[in-house]
């Protein structure tokens, strides 16, 4: 389904504060990385260091998909967006918003949000713009 279909209650689950996994085709298997995301409603962006394989891999080939599921002790469900992953270095604002998203005020996210907005400014934003959306529910 295209995002335009979306079903409103699959928009509002991509909207909470979930872990998303990365899947990239590979040789000789495929690649799977769980990140952080942001779901604007029409695209998902995550950020990763400049260094890191999967912004080599995206550069080399970008199809890309995120898998976004359910915790345990929720009713199943998932969504997966595959589609054109879009590199930038305008990830700073992302930084910011995915700090304020996914820490709390406990000295470990204290420390972790000290250590990721220092370096905001040289991380690389991916933006996965989806061709098909698929979703599951029980």
């Amino acid at each position: 389904m295209q995002v335009a279909a979306m079903p409103e209650y699959a928009h509002e689950f991509l909207r909470s504060a979930r872990i998303g996994t990365v899947v990239r085709g590979g040789d000789p298997w495929p690649n799977a990385v769980p990140v952080w995301y942001h779901w604007t409603g029409e695209v998902i962006e995550f950020f990763t260091q400049p260094g890191r394989p999967k912004v080599r891999h995206i550069a080399q080939d970008p199809n890309l998909a995120m898998v976004v599921s359910a915790n345990a002790d929720e009713p199943p469900y998932w969504v997966a967006v595959e589609g054109t992953a879009v590199l930038s270095n305008d990830g700073s604002e992302l930084v910011e918003k995915m700090c304020d998203r996914y820490l709390d005020d406990s000295k470990g996210s204290r420390s972790l949000r000290e250590s990721l907005m220092a370096g905001r400014e040289q991380v690389v934003k991916v933006t996965i713009v989806p061709d098909r959306v698929r979703h599951f529910v029980s």
